[in-house]
């Protein structure tokens, strides 16, 4: 589910509205998306995450009432803000379209003035937001909420496209006994020190998440057994040439890979699976990567 920033999805059936309006957002600095009804709408919110819906509401196929339905009873999508931007401006339209949960209902003609500025206070806002609920304080990695909803979004790719999306665990050797010996802030240097080499070593299309304690999950999509064996031992590897301040200190990861579909489709059943191979990982040894 890839974040592009500052991108607005703009849903309009009329052709020169949305010509009009789409002009007026990239004026603005935004990058803009564009569909002409709620069913478009959702078929691009499989492959991009934007910072703000802009819908109108009649619409064929799917209106915006219904494309707005849709999107609240998913979760992935419920706190994306949302604005009707549209010509139906009675006052029923207007609370129907409120009761929505919508973040604000425009009523064309609109102000370009008064529409920039709340764009911009509510993509600031959701920016803000999704910093708080999406990612682990510590690391500044993906949590494990974030994960799951990135999970849902990979594999429904995995089952519309016939790809592959591999799932790496990895688990840091002995941890407990670097707490033990050294406290729990070098604990949680160490945990830094990895995030970020994991961080700076994978592409932007990976998902990276602190699972729990010392764990953490990459999801890598479009990424077979073989190539993701291959990424997953140049990482252990360049964890563990990672130095710290006391120079006794060596660090290593065990890892397990799992694949979808030829593991499974679920969540659940991948991360056990993943689970499964990282554990003999570290009977066989540690610092190692198992499938």
């Amino acid at each position: 589910m890839n974040d592009l920033s500052k991108t607005i999805l703009l849903v309009e059936d009329d052709p020169v509205t949305n010509k009009m309006i789409h002009t007026f957002l990239t004026s603005l600095g935004y990058e803009v998306v564009a569909a002409g009804n709620g069913v478009e709408a959702l078929s691009v919110l499989t492959s991009i995450t934007p910072s703000l819906i802009l819908s109108d509401i009649m619409m064929p196929q799917m209106d915006g009432y219904e494309l707005r339905k849709r999107l609240l009873a998913r979760e992935e999508f419920r706190l994306i803000p949302f604005i009707f931007l549209s010509a139906k401006g009675e006052r029923d339209d207007v609370v129907r379209g409120y009761e929505l949960i919508v973040d604000d209902y425009i009523v064309k003609p609109y102000d370009p003035k008064i529409l920039s500025a709340k764009l911009h206070t509510l993509i600031s806002k959701y920016e803000n937001l999704t910093q708080l609920i999406r990612y682990d304080a510590l690391t500044g990695l993906y949590n494990r909420r974030a994960l799951h909803l990135f999970f849902k979004h990979e594999l429904n790719r995995v089952r519309r496209y016939k790809q592959k999306l591999s799932v790496l665990m990895l688990d840091i050797d002995h941890f407990k006994r670097i707490n033990d010996t050294y406290g729990h802030h070098f604990g949680d240097e160490v945990l830094k020190r990895i995030a970020d080499c994991l961080l700076s070593q994978m592409r932007e299309v990976d998902i990276i998440a602190r699972y729990g304690g010392e764990e953490i999950i990459v999801l890598m999509p479009e990424t077979n057994k073989t190539t993701a064996v291959r990424v997953a031992d140049r990482l252990r590897k360049q964890i563990s040439n990672l130095t710290f301040e006391l120079e006794e200190v060596c660090v290593w990861v065990s890892g397990g890979i799992a694949c979808a579909p030829d593991d499974g489709l679920e969540e659940s059943v991948l991360v056990e699976a993943a689970d499964r191979a990282m554990y003999r990982a570290k009977e066989g040894g540690r610092n190692q990567i198992r499938i």
